[in-house]
């Protein structure tokens, strides 16, 4: 397991390179993680071009190569700063990290993206509300607005993302719809 790797990252502030998706081996994002915990991590997202990209939680065991000092993540830090980007603080208010992330993505009001059992970005709305061992998504389709609610298994999350650039434009659609 790689946790004390990931702690390590974590503690040094470094960005890493972290491979998760079981079915593109060479696909990875570039991360500056905040938190570890056994099940999960939550890291801060920046995109191939050095812009903000969110926040990502992800199921530790799904992690199967880490890449540190890198040209590109030098590159991409270099591209993060001189574009001035930020993330906010993200604080673990839980024991539980996945609920820390849920909190977190609720008070910020931010769309998030939720991969079940392995399956990119299934999911995607705004969370409602969470009960005992569920969430509840308010879902918005494609084109912006809202379609029902989904309640969703604590168990069933293998990773999920929010305010990235994979719901951004769906956020402006659904953001101008409500004006």
């Amino acid at each position: 397991m790689m946790k004390k790797q990931l702690l390590n990252m974590m503690e040094r502030k470094e960005l890493v390179e972290l491979y998760s998706d079981p079915n593109d081996l060479r696909k990875f994002d570039v991360v500056r993680i905040l938190k570890v915990s056994d099940a999960f991590l939550v890291a801060a997202n920046m995109a191939s071009n050095g812009m903000y990209d969110g926040y990502r939680l992800l199921y530790v065991d799904n992690i199967h190569q880490m890449n540190i000092q890198t040209k590109y993540i030098k590159k991409i830090k270099k591209l993060y700063q001189a574009k001035k980007q930020s993330h906010l603080d993200f604080v673990d208010e839980n024991d539980d990290l996945l609920l820390s992330f849920l909190d977190f993505a609720h008070k910020h009001n931010f769309m998030v993206s939720v991969d079940l059992l392995n399956v990119p970005g299934e999911v995607q709305g705004f969370i409602k509300h969470l009960e005992a061992d569920i969430f509840v998504i308010s879902m918005v389709d494609d084109m912006g607005e809202l379609d029902g609610e989904a309640f969703i298994r604590f168990g069933a999350i293998h990773g999920m993302s929010c305010d990235g650039q994979d719901v951004s434009d769906l956020m402006r659609i659904y953001s101008g719809i409500g004006k």
